[in-house]
């Protein structure tokens, strides 16, 4: 076996090691793509025009030392010159001012100067088109939801290039923050019991801004179909985008238990979710509802609440056995089975809790400071019915395998298109959005 060992320049391995230029540009002028299918390099460059005059250009690139430095180069040369100047530049120019190229690496450079030529023709075509520019509340990409699937589509939409808003009415993480912020994530794979909600969230938040998304929070009024954009209305304007991303998340389920509506409020002892947990601590809480997020509600009160009670009206709580076995272990929870809440009773706030015994058909009274109703959840679909997005019989909102919708241009993604309520798969959602409206909107 013939081991070639290749020499390169000082100013190549300085370009490799500390390339210039590299990322992307929010709402480019321009873009060109150049692979080669013999070595397997792949180079985009994109532009940022104005005037005639390349006032800024970025580059990504997979290669070789030799790929990732001379698209490095290329970019240093083109900056500040105009369109015709940078056609000019030539697979030579680059070599020579890299100081040599390996002669088995010349098409390294070649791939560079075509990648700068092809973005180049991309603008000039489009000014052919009569294509044009954004404006200030114009956007390739609009989402709606701060949860982990609209932030996760809003930071891979303006991490490949494409012009990105987001819109949260409420705290960025969705339901995120809202069960039990402090609690480490157990079922997020590569990161259980490493990180919490609120941290999670902190960081994809400082992801979505790195990449220059634009965060408003503001609540959207109204949407609608004005041409080719979408029209989202908010008390502060109007704003337009060329695609559109629900994902607005879903709400806890009003029981209809008595005492409900009367002490949901003012703090009076009944809640839905519990992004603060310090509200409960040193009270009788009682949990009523079934599946994760009884379950995990109850284990994160646990050292906080005085006492639990765990009661669901099936004959278990439908969660791994795992999951059983960590609340067994905990002292302060109580569980019961097959029983019914039937009233909340109190003066001005939660005093007591009124249970039906299901097997034996007793009644049961058990003096309460707090109720938790963690109930099922139903996607926030007010805003899209009108669209005339199509719905499924569950009520969930349908898409194809990239998100789509029926309606062209809009996509759905998290707890509005599905009742797998996993960070994983509304993150992956998020990305499979970002990838195919780039497609539609840059690749030709």
């Amino acid at each position: 076996m013939i081991i070639m060992e290749i020499e390169y320049s000082e100013k190549v391995k300085d370009h490799f090691r500390n390339p210039r230029n590299v990322g992307t540009i929010k709402d480019a002028d321009a873009i060109g793509r150049v692979g080669n299918p013999v070595c397997g390099d792949l180079m985009e460059i994109q532009l940022k025009v104005e005037k005639n005059i390349i006032k800024d250009i970025k580059f990504k690139t997979f290669g070789c030392a030799s790929a990732i430095a001379t698209s490095s180069m290329i970019t240093e040369m083109a900056m500040g010159k105009t369109l015709e100047e940078a056609l000019e530049i030539t697979r030579q120019d680059v070599a020579d001012e890299l100081e040599g190229l390996p002669p088995i690496k010349m098409h390294c450079s070649n791939l560079a100067a075509d990648a700068l030529h092809a973005a180049i023709g991309d603008y000039i075509e489009k000014q052919k088109q009569g294509i044009t520019k954004l404006r200030e509340n114009e956007y390739e990409v609009a989402v709606i939801g701060g949860g982990a699937a609209g932030l996760a589509a809003a930071s891979m939409s303006s991490y490949v290039g494409l012009k990105t808003v987001i819109f949260e009415s409420g705290s960025w993480g969705g339901l995120l923050t809202k069960f039990c912020p402090e609690k480490l994530i157990e079922n997020y794979p590569g990161l259980s019991d490493k990180i919490t909600p609120r941290e999670l969230t902190e960081s994809m938040l400082a992801d979505a801004k790195e990449q220059e998304a634009d965060l408003k929070n503001e609540y959207v009024n109204d949407v609608g179909i004005d041409g080719d954009f979408k029209t989202l209305t908010t008390d502060s304007g109007t704003y337009k985008a060329k695609k559109l991303v629900l994902a607005s998340g879903s709400s806890p389920v009003k029981t209809g238990i008595p005492g409900e509506e009367k002490f949901g409020q003012n703090d009076g002892g009944v809640f839905y979710l519990t992004a603060d947990p310090s509200k409960l601590t040193d009270k009788r809480v009682l949990i009523y509802g079934r599946g994760y997020n009884a379950v995990s509600t109850a284990r994160c009160l646990s050292g906080i609440a005085a006492n639990i009670t765990l009661v669901t009206d099936q004959d278990s709580f439908v969660v791994p056995k795992r999951e059983m076995d960590k609340i067994k272990c905990i002292e302060s929870i109580k569980l019961l089975t097959s029983t019914s809440l039937v009233e909340i009773q109190g003066a001005t706030k939660v005093e007591k809790a009124m249970l039906m015994d299901l097997k034996e058909d007793e009644k049961l009274e058990m003096y309460v400071d707090v109720v938790v109703l963690a109930t099922e959840m139903t996607p926030n679909i007010k805003l899209i019915e009108k669209l005339d997005v199509e719905m499924d019989e569950s009520g969930f909102v349908k898409t194809d395998k990239y998100q789509r919708t029926n309606i062209d241009g809009v996509y759905a993604i998290g707890n509005i298109t599905s009742e797998i309520d996993l960070l994983v798969v509304a993150e992956a959602q998020g990305a499979i959005v970002a990838h195919d409206a780039y497609k539609k909107l840059r690749v030709k």
